[in-house]
C-alpha cells in the first residue's frame, strides 16, 4: 500500500512542478516587465529599449540565434511624451494622477492659474474662438455628453480637440480612463477629470492650478527584437510574435505597468523560447518580440516591408496579446479566415480539455498580425478572455493578473507547432 503511494506521489509532483514551473516563469517575467525601472516600456527614461535589452540577454540566455548579425531590428518613430511633472489642482484641491484625472496622450505644455470658460454650445465655442474674451488666463471646461448621437458627440469632440489648439482644455467625463500613446502634440493640454467623484464644483470663480510639460520625440530609434531556433524540418518555419511595448509614463508621478497587455504575451513568447531551446522543434521557429504596437502596430509593420527573411518562407504565425486570464478560453483573431487551422486548434483543445472555450473572429486590424496577414502570411491573433479586465489604465499590474491558463495555453500552443 505505501509502495503504490509513492508512486501514485512521484507520478503526480512531477507533473506539478511541471505546471507550477510554467505558470510561475510566466509570473516571473510579467512582474519583472511590469517593474518601475522599466517605466512602463514606453518612451520615458529609456524604458522601452531597457525591456528589448532584457529579451535580447533572454533570447542569448535560451541560444536563440539572431537571423542576421543582431537580435535588434531597429526603426524610428515619432511619439509624443511626459517625462516630467504633471499636476492639477482645483480651488488648491490636488487631483490624483491615474485615478481622479489623466491627460490626452496627444496634449501640449501649460504652466500656470486658470480661471474656466464653459463651453455648452457652438455659441460658447465661437465667443472663445473670435469674441473679445482674453483666452491667455482660461481654461475651458467641456462636460462630455452623455447621449449615443455621433453628431453630437463629433461636436463636442471638435470642441475638445479644436480648443485645445486655443487654451487649456478640461474634460470633464464618467467614462474609464484609458490612455494610449500620442502620435502628434496639440498646443495646450487637455486633462479628463472624474466628473462625479469630487465634492467640488467647478465654477467661473475656480482657481485652476496646472502644471504639464510635453516632450514630442520624433524620429525616436525602438527596437525589435528577433531570434530563432532551427527544427528538426529545416525546410518549414513557423513564426511566434508578441509585443513587449507599453505606454510608458504620465508625468512622475504614474507609470502604466501593461501587465496583461502585453508583459502576459512576451512572458509566453519568451516561455516558449526557453522551452523549445530545450526540446527541438519539429521545424524552424522565429520569435519576433515587436516594439511600437501601442503606437499603431509600427514595429511588425516595419518588419513585414523589411523582413529579414522571404516572409513566403513563413508557413504560419501565431501573435500572442493579452494572455493574462483564460477563464473564458481564448479568442481567435483571424480563425474564420484561416478555418483549417482553427479546426486544428480547437480539435487538440477538444481532445485534451485544455481550454473552456475557444471563440472565433474575424479579420481584424488590432494587433501586430495585422500586416503579416495582409501581407499573405497566414496568421492567428490569440487573446484570453475571463477574469481582471484592466486595460490602458494604471490598474493592468502584475499582481492583479493570475496567468491561471497559462500553463494550458501553453501546452496548447505545443501542440498547434507540432500539427502544423
Amino acid at each position: 500500500m505505501i509502495q503504490k503511494l509513492l508512486c501514485s506521489i512521484a507520478f503526480i509532483f512531477p507533473f506539478l512542478g511541471v505546471v507550477f514551473g510554467q505558470q510561475e516563469f510566466g509570473l516571473t517575467v510579467t512582474k519583472e516587465l511590469c517593474g518601475e525601472k522599466y517605466h512602463g516600456r514606453g518612451y520615458v527614461n529609456d524604458g522601452h529599449l531597457k525591456a528589448a535589452n532584457y529579451i535580447k540577454e533572454k533570447f542569448v540566455e535560451y541560444g536563440l540565434k539572431p537571423i542576421q548579425e543582431d537580435y535588434f531590428q531597429p526603426f524610428n518613430i515619432s511619439v509624443n511624451t511626459f517625462p516630467n511633472d504633471v499636476l492639477i489642482s482645483i480651488d488648491n484641491q490636488k487631483l490624483n494622477i491615474g485615478s481622479d484625472f489623466i491627460i490626452d496622450a496627444i496634449s501640449g505644455s501649460a504652466n500656470g492659474s486658470f480661471t474656466p470658460f464653459v463651453i455648452d454650445s457652438d455659441k460658447d465655442f465661437f465667443e472663445f474662438e473670435f469674441g473679445p474674451t482674453d483666452r491667455s488666463n482660461k481654461i475651458l471646461i467641456i462636460k462630455a455628453p452623455e447621449t449615443k448621437d455621433i453628431d453630437t458627440n463629433e461636436m463636442y469632440r471638435m470642441w475638445k480637440y479644436k480648443g485645445s489648439q486655443l487654451a487649456p482644455v478640461i474634460w470633464l467625463t464618467n467614462s474609464k480612463f484609458t490612455w494610449t500613446v500620442g502620435k502628434t502634440a496639440t498646443e495646450f493640454p487637455i486633462f479628463e477629470i472624474r466628473d462625479s467623484l469630487f465634492a467640488f464644483k467647478i465654477t467661473s470663480n475656480s482657481k485652476i492650478d496646472i502644471k504639464v510639460t510635453n516632450e514630442y520625440k520624433e524620429n525616436l530609434t525602438t527596437n525589435n527584437v528577433i531570434g530563432k531556433i532551427e527544427g528538426k524540418c529545416k525546410k518549414k518555419t513557423i513564426v511566434i510574435t508578441a509585443h513587449y511595448d507599453h505606454l510608458g509614463r504620465m508625468g512622475n508621478e504614474a507609470y502604466f505597468p501593461g501587465a496583461n497587455d502585453n508583459a502576459s504575451g512576451t512572458a509566453m513568447l519568451l516561455y516558449l523560447a526557453k522551452y523549445y531551446s530545450e526540446n527541438m522543434p519539429p521545424c524552424n521557429l522565429v520569435f519576433m518580440s515587436f516594439s511600437a504596437e501601442e503606437v499603431g502596430i509600427l514595429g511588425s509593420k516595419h518588419y513585414v516591408k523589411n523582413p529579414l527573411f522571404p516572409l513566403s518562407d513563413i508557413k504560419f504565425l501565431v501573435n500572442l496579446d493579452i494572455l493574462g486570464t483564460g477563464e473564458e478560453g481564448i479568442t481567435v483573431v483571424n480563425g474564420a479566415v484561416y478555418e483549417k487551422q482553427f479546426k486544428k486548434l480547437t480539435t487538440i483543445n477538444s481532445k485534451n480539455n485544455y481550454l473552456k472555450k475557444i471563440k472565433v473572429r474575424g479579420k481584424a486590424a488590432n494587433s501586430d498580425h495585422y500586416f503579416f496577414s495582409e501581407a499573405g502570411v497566414p496568421s492567428f491573433f490569440i487573446y484570453t478572455m475571463g477574469g481582471v479586465s484592466y486595460y490602458h489604465d494604471i490598474y493592468d499590474k502584475a499582481e492583479t493578473l493570475p496567468l491561471n491558463e497559462f500553463d494550458n495555453l501553453a501546452k496548447l500552443l505545443q501542440d498547434f507547432v507540432r500539427k502544423l
